[in-house]
């Protein structure tokens, strides 16, 4: 799997309510209440705090998560994370310290449906403006970014 910057963040004083989806990988440090729905990957900071059900490609949690979880390829618990629901995953990891209030089951049916995502040139060029910090800095490019990012509040 291709390691890639952020693409999108929800900084810590942010607050949101709806629905997400998105392409690439999105960051969350602040509330979000709702439901998410990715091929990406969706990184949940110390901070972050999740009320919704996520259906993913990937998750990293550092923060709190309140809801039912769905990757296809893995989901990871860092010392700090805190989950309270039901994954279902192909992969779990769980780090000392987590605090994990419900079930697990691994399902590998999933892990090779989805396929790395890429962007075009214009669209790369779009978000470079937004988030400076995807130009890699060795050679100029950018990393892959999301086809799509939507977000709509409910």
């Amino acid at each position: 799997m291709k390691k890639a910057n952020a693409v999108a963040f929800l900084g810590e004083n942010t607050s949101f309510k709806g629905e997400l989806s998105f392409h690439g990988t999105v960051r969350i440090d602040g509330h979000f209440k709702g439901k998410i729905s990715s091929d990406g990957t969706l990184i949940i900071g110390e901070r972050g705090v999740v009320e919704a059900d996520i259906d993913a490609h990937c998750v990293i949690i550092s923060g709190e998560v309140h809801g039912n979880i769905n990757t296809a390829y893995s989901t990871e618990i860092h010392s700090k994370g805190k989950v309270y629901g039901s994954i279902v995953t192909s992969s779990l990891v769980i780090h000392e310290g987590v605090v994990f209030e419900g079930n697990c089951r691994m399902d590998h049916s999933r892990k090779h449906d989805l396929k790395e995502v890429s962007g075009t040139t214009d669209d790369k060029k779009r978000l470079i403006n937004l988030f400076p910090s995807l130009k890699n800095k060795n050679n100029d490019e950018t990393i892959n970014k999301p086809d799509n990012i939507h977000a709509s509040s409910g």
